[in-house]
């Protein structure tokens, strides 16, 4: 492993980021609004687009998802730090306007945050209600023709749970007589969550650190935005760099909370642009299925997708369930959206070609992936698969956005397990 990873950081920085370039349509989506550059981090952006017709003759009659958590808080490791930081900088008569203000949010974030990291906020709740009732009013048919029996099962940490919770909760007040049967545990885990291993983290550092040094933020537009003397205030509250990088990570942690984006404008665009793409880049190299570490990653989602197709096949055989809904996490929503090819995640790329990734659409708070479930009079069945509430081609499969179930099965075993394993 030793020998991979001085391989890979002796090629990394010639062969990946020679040459950083911006992608114009990721500047523009990050000028629209701030919060994406957060990517894991940004609230869920309802986007509906076409709703095509099914063909005619079939209806929809079971419903298969996973769906991330709601907006939840971050991770506090700095956070006092960093408040320290800016209330002696406040003590001492140092902070602009704009400086006053951010001191005041960083304060009021970490009073909401409470010492609980990565818990559910009411933003995460209502995210998830909102898009139950969507799903709801989308496809009546599968909740109110069906079996109205509901299997839902989440992931064991108590964000995902809550998200559970405020979706089914949501479910049953649209229709009261819903059999919803809840689970969590163990054995559910198994295929709910996974993570990229040790040996794909210790990889992904060589490369982000080298993608990192090749970008150098504008601490001094940073600081002036902030001290009414940067050099002094520098001197006060250390370095510069760190000081902006910490509060970048505060400002990630503000849409969750709902305190606003003033954070974000402490910084100049090219900076909030590397920034966003750093996390994206991250991201994909470790939870798509890329050139670099796909081969290694698949394989620890593939219970996930075992589980959707067994679960289907008994739905299409026995209508025992309308639908299986599952509660879980970024990692496993990227990949499995990966084994199934689904357009925008599921392209096999380079960490350089990952550069212009759009992060942002596939892995915010509350990401979904459905397959909605249609049936004919003669039994025939055809899925359309979902990313986030919008119709999705899957890559490399003819048809769309209706596809059949078999030939669906087919190729994700062909091309998911044999090729990319």
């Amino acid at each position: 492993m030793k020998k991979l990873l001085l391989l890979i950081a002796a090629l990394v920085p010639v062969a990946v980021f020679a040459q950083q370039i911006k992608d114009p349509a990721l500047v523009e989506e990050f000028r629209e609004n701030p919060y994406r550059v957060c990517v894991n981090m940004y609230p869920y952006e309802y986007s509906p687009g076409p709703q095509t017709p099914a063909p005619k003759g079939f209806k929809p009659f079971y419903i298969s998802h996973y769906g991330r958590h709601g907006a939840r808080t971050n991770w506090a490791g700095d956070y006092q730090a960093i408040l320290d930081r800016y209330a002696a900088a406040h003590q001492a008569g140092l902070l602009t306007e704009d400086g006053e203000k951010a001191y005041e949010i960083i304060a009021e974030l970490i009073r909401l945050h409470d010492g609980m990291d990565g818990r559910l906020t009411p933003l995460g709740q209502r995210e998830h209600a909102q898009i139950a009732e969507r799903m709801y009013r989308n496809y009546p048919e599968v909740f109110k023709k069906g079996s109205k029996k509901i299997f839902a099962v989440s992931s064991v940490v108590p964000r995902c749970i809550i998200s559970m919770n405020a979706s089914t909760g949501k479910l049953l007040s649209l229709q009261g007589d819903l059999d919803i049967l809840w689970d969590t545990g163990a054995t559910f885990q198994k295929y709910v969550s996974s993570e990229h291993t040790r040996f794909m983290r210790d990889s992904m550092r060589v490369i982000t650190k080298d993608y990192r040094s090749r970008h150098i933020p504008d601490t001094a537009a940073f600081l002036k935005r902030i001290f009414t003397d940067p050099e002094r205030g520098r001197l006060l509250t250390g370095s510069a760099l760190s000081l902006e990088r910490e509060t970048f990570n505060m400002a990630c942690g503000c849409p969750a909370l709902e305190l606003g984006d003033h954070l974000f404008t402490l910084f100049t665009e090219d900076d909030l642009y590397w920034y966003g793409q750093e996390i994206g880049v991250k991201f994909y190299l470790g939870q798509c299925n890329s050139v670099e570490f796909g081969d290694i990653r698949m394989p620890l989602a593939m219970p996930l997708a075992q589980d959707i197709i067994q679960k289907a096949d008994n739905a299409i055989a026995t209508g025992e369930y309308c639908a299986d809904l599952r509660y879980g996490h970024d990692y496993q929503l990227l990949a499995i959206s990966s084994i199934f090819h689904l357009e925008g995640v599921g392209q096999r790329w380079t960490a350089r070609e990952a550069e212009a990734w759009h992060g942002w659409k596939y892995t915010p708070f509350c990401a979904n992936f459905q397959l909605i479930f249609y049936r004919n009079k003669k039994g025939d069945v055809l899925v359309k698969p979902l990313l986030n509430e919008r119709e999705t081609p899957i890559v490399g499969l003819e048809g769309g956005p209706y596809y059949k179930w078999e030939d669906i099965k087919d190729f994700i075993s062909h091309l998911s397990i044999n090729s990319l394993m």
